[in-house]
């Protein structure tokens, strides 16, 4: 039988990653201007989350720039985002 190699089966990526686990730290105790100065502002992501008020304000003066919404609610967020790591359900029903 084979073996996978260390380098497969290391912890250096995947849910153990230390990307991961900084992650779970900053969910734990998120930066915030007023409520918690003194919490941690996420840098390894290739997201900007510190503009999302800032756009999610001019959207709103802005209705017509984007159809941004569901229920009439804003899915600003939602869509900037970026998705699910296991994959978005509706890719995987067509895959199938």
């Amino acid at each position: 039988m084979k073996q996978l190699s260390t380098k497969v089966t290391s912890n250096a990526h995947g849910q153990d990653s230390s990307y991961f686990l900084g992650w779970e730290e900053y969910e734990k105790n998120p930066y915030d201007e007023i409520k918690n100065p003194n919490g941690i502002i996420q840098m390894g992501l290739a997201e900007n989350q510190l503009c999302f008020d800032l756009i999610e304000t001019w959207l709103a003066k802005n209705p017509d720039a984007a159809g941004l919404k569901k229920d009439g609610q804003s899915i600003f967020k939602e869509l900037a985002l970026f998705q699910d790591y296991h994959g978005l359900p509706e890719f995987k029903k067509v895959i199938k």
